[in-house]
């Protein structure tokens, strides 16, 4: 189910829940489309005679503390001072607490990752987000993003695939590609790629040097399947691991001797004082030295530090 625009989804969620009618604001922008479309909504819905109960706006993204006073101040003056202000967004007690000191004006907090995940045991998080549609008489796609003051939540537009960049001579994977589903790639080209969130982290891979394979593969196409299963499940389950896992580089399959390592943001000469700051820290210098096997020596401004959640190794 998708709509035209905000709303109109508004409207129809009112419509199904006109007794618990809490509406999500912050799908484009919090202060100048969301809170005045639910306002929008919630006047109309008085004017049509139901009785506002249950009824409110939810955060989830953002400067809580500012957008749910601002949002109060919006809803006050328009009569709704009793609505409901709801917020999420990976809340845990420290950050409640921290916002109750900034005197956000919440008064239901949506508590879920943190809740439910024990601490040292990180969930996976995963989203539902509309990248494209195309209605019953359209031929092409049409691109739809997501806009959000959390530069990770905004979404990439269109349809896409993902490619595994692997390194020609040694096997070894050197990254994985989101691209839109219609581009097309020579591999004896350079490719720049770049981390879709800090875009400013490119790196250069030299024509000839790689090869790609698509990771999204159809199982079904109008209805008809075109998907063929391997042999049997033994080798369906062993031995795309097996083949998978030797093309991990050794450092990042092992064990490491402490905890996983904790990622560093990239950092390049145009940007040492980072490098500076966080080496000379003693519980990030003692945790760089202990948790992984680099010498003390490696600790001045390098040319470049590679960006990975996984234990210390270079490439």
């Amino acid at each position: 189910m998708s709509f035209p625009d905000e709303y109109t989804a508004f409207k129809a969620y009112a419509k199904q829940y006109p007794n618990a009618c809490i509406l999500l604001v912050d799908t484009y922008d919090v202060l100048d489309s969301g809170v005045p479309n639910a306002i929008r909504v919630f006047k109309e819905m008085q004017e049509e005679g139901i009785e506002l109960k249950g009824y409110g706006i939810r955060i989830d993204s953002g400067d809580l503390a500012y957008l749910s006073k601002q949002a109060y101040k919006m809803l006050a003056d328009a009569g709704f001072e009793d609505a409901i202000i709801s917020a999420s967004s990976d809340l845990d007690e420290y950050l409640i607490d921290s916002l109750k000191a900034q005197g956000a004006k919440i008064d239901s907090w949506g508590v879920g990752t943190n809740l439910i995940a024990s601490n040292g045991h990180p969930a996976f998080g995963g989203v539902y987000k509309l990248a494209a549609i195309k209605e019953k008489d359209d031929e092409d796609f049409v691109p739809k993003i997501k806009l959000s003051e959390n530069v990770e939540k905004v979404t990439n537009p269109g349809n896409k695939t993902v490619y595994r960049i692997y390194d020609k001579a040694t096997g070894k994977i050197r990254a994985d590609l989101i691209c839109l589903a219609d581009e097309t790639f020579d591999t004896e080209k350079d490719m720049i790629i770049f981390d879709p969130m800090a875009t400013w982290k490119k790196t250069k891979i030299a024509g000839g040097t790689y090869t790609l394979r698509e990771l999204l593969v159809p199982v079904f196409l109008k209805g008809e399947c075109v998907y063929t299963s391997p042999p049997s499940w033994r080798s369906a389950i062993y031995a795309p691991k097996k083949r998978k896992l030797s093309g991990v580089r050794p450092c990042v399959s092992s064990i490491p001797r402490k905890s996983t390592w904790t990622y560093l943001t990239s950092c390049t000469r145009s940007n040492p004082d980072f490098w500076r700051r966080w080496a000379k820290l003693p519980s990030n210098k003692d945790l760089y030295m202990k948790n992984a096997p680099v010498p003390e020596s490696l600790l001045p401004i390098p040319d470049r530090c590679t960006v990975f959640s996984f234990p210390y190794c270079s490439i």
